[in-house]
């Protein structure tokens, strides 16, 4: 008989046989020919869950439960300088921010201040060009800060 026909009849009589039984040496089957879990059998879906997430057993002798442990004194540091830290962060990035936007709003008076003195000088100055107009760059820039 060929190999594969072998493999048939020992997967097929495996299928007839429940999990639990073992072979007559007493050795359990091997993974070749156990059956495939079944969906109704309660070990296929706790094989679903993950072992730290499964419910113990409350009368499991082998692992004693962990007393109750009081509170940690180190704790409320640890939260304190954390959130310290957290804030100092935020600080900094809003004095980056704060001086971001007064570097560009004294580039833009300086620009403004340049127009309208050439205005009071009588000089013929585009307004619109100088200040952006129609460049969707220049007017969204203006627009956000």
């Amino acid at each position: 008989m060929s190999r594969v026909v072998l493999r048939r009849a020992a997967f097929a009589a495996a299928l007839r046989q429940p999990l639990f039984l073992e072979r007559s040496l007493g050795s359990p089957l091997p993974l070749s020919v156990r059956p495939i879990a079944s969906v109704a059998e309660p070990s296929f879906w706790k094989s679903l869950v993950p072992k730290p997430l499964r419910s113990r057993p409350a009368t499991d002798p082998k692992k004693k439960r962990k007393t109750q442990q009081g509170w940690n004194p180190a704790t409320f540091f640890i939260f304190i300088f954390l959130f310290i830290g957290s804030m100092s962060i935020q600080m900094i990035a809003l004095k980056k921010n704060f001086a971001t936007f007064m570097r560009q709003s004294d580039v833009r008076i300086g620009l403004l201040r340049e127009v309208v003195e050439k205005l009071q000088r009588g000089e013929k100055v585009d307004v619109e060009q100088v200040l952006g107009t129609g460049d969707p760059e220049k007017e969204l820039a203006w627009e956000e800060g």
